[in-house]
C-alpha cells in the first residue's frame, strides 16, 4: 500500500493507494491548496483519481482548504456528524482547553500573533450530499474500521485499515509542542483518555498522526496512565 504525505513541517495529509483510487486523510490549513496541488501533480496524481476524503475532525489545519478541493473532485468525504456544525461555520470550536503548560503557551503564542480564531472557508451547502457518515461506509469503498475517537473534539475519527496503519488525526500527536504524544489541545480529557484505551485495544501496526511522524501503540500505553491525571488549562 503506498503512501504519500503531501503535507508540510506543521500538519500530515496522507494520501494512501487504494485499489480504485486514492484516499485522502485531512487536508490541510487555509490556504493551502496551491501548494497541495503542485504536490499532487509532481507526484502525478490527478485530484479526480481522489475517491474518498477522510476528515477525522473539523478544525481548520484539517479541513482548510476542504471546500476549494471539492470544487476540483468528485471525492465523497467520510465524516462525523458532530463535524457538519463547525464545517458551515469554518471555525473551531472552543470548548475544553490545553493539555499542558507548554501547550497553553503555544496557543497564547498563536492568539497573540493573529492566528487565534483558528478559522477557514465554510464548506459550501451544495456539496453536502457528499458526505458520507461511517454507519453507512461500505468495506468497498473504505478497507478498514471507523473508529470514534472524540475527546480532542466531539467530532474526532480514526481510521484503522485492513493493513494494520491507523490514522488518528489529533487524537494523538507526534511533535511540538505536543509532549506524550498527547494533543496540544481536548475538548474533554475523559473522552480522550477512553480514545487512547480505544486505540490501546486495537493494537495498530503503526499509528500515523495528524501531526508529526509515525509511532508504534507501545507509545500509548506507556503514556496511558499519566494521560489520565490531566488537567485542561484554561485559553483566557
Amino acid at each position: 500500500m503506498r503512501i504519500v504525505n503531501l503535507g508540510n513541517r506543521v500538519v500530515n495529509t496522507y494520501l494512501v493507494e487504494l485499489a480504485h483510487g486514492w484516499l485522502l486523510i485531512d487536508t490541510g490549513y487555509p490556504g493551502g491548496f496551491s501548494r497541495f496541488m503542485r504536490k499532487m501533480k509532481k507526484n502525478r496524481i490527478d485530484p479526480d483519481d481522489i475517491k474518498i476524503i477522510f476528515l477525522t475532525h473539523a478544525h481548520d489545519d484539517h479541513a482548510g482548504f476542504l471546500n476549494e478541493l471539492l470544487g476540483c473532485c468528485d471525492a465523497k468525504v467520510v465524516v462525523s456528524k458532530q463535524a457538519i456544525e463547525g464545517l458551515r461555520r469554518g471555525q473551531n470550536c472552543f470548548d475544553g482547553g490545553c493539555t499542558g503548560t507548554l501547550s497553553l503557551w503555544f496557543c497564547r503564542l498563536m492568539k497573540l500573533f493573529g492566528k487565534g480564531k483558528h478559522t477557514y472557508p465554510p464548506v459550501e451547502h451544495m456539496y453536502e450530499h457528499r458526505y458520507i457518515y461511517p454507519e453507512a461506509v461500505s468495506q468497498k469503498e473504505l478497507p478498514g474500521q471507523i473508529i470514534e475517537t472524540p475527546g480532542h473534539t466531539k467530532c474526532s475519527l480514526s481510521l484503522l485499515l485492513d493493513n494494520g496503519f491507523l490514522f488518528c488525526g489529533d487524537a494523538a500527536m507526534n511533535g511540538f509542542p505536543s509532549t506524550r504524544r498527547l494533543s496540544i489541545w481536548a475538548e474533554d480529557i475523559g473522552a480522550y483518555t477512553a480514545a487512547w484505551e480505544k486505540i490501546v485495544t486495537l493494537q495498530p501496526a503503526m499509528i500515523y498522526p495528524g501531526h508529526g511522524k509515525p509511532f508504534p501503540v507501545s507509545d500509548l500505553k506507556r503514556y496511558l496512565p499519566g494521560i489520565r491525571q490531566t488537567k485542561l488549562l484554561r485559553l483566557k
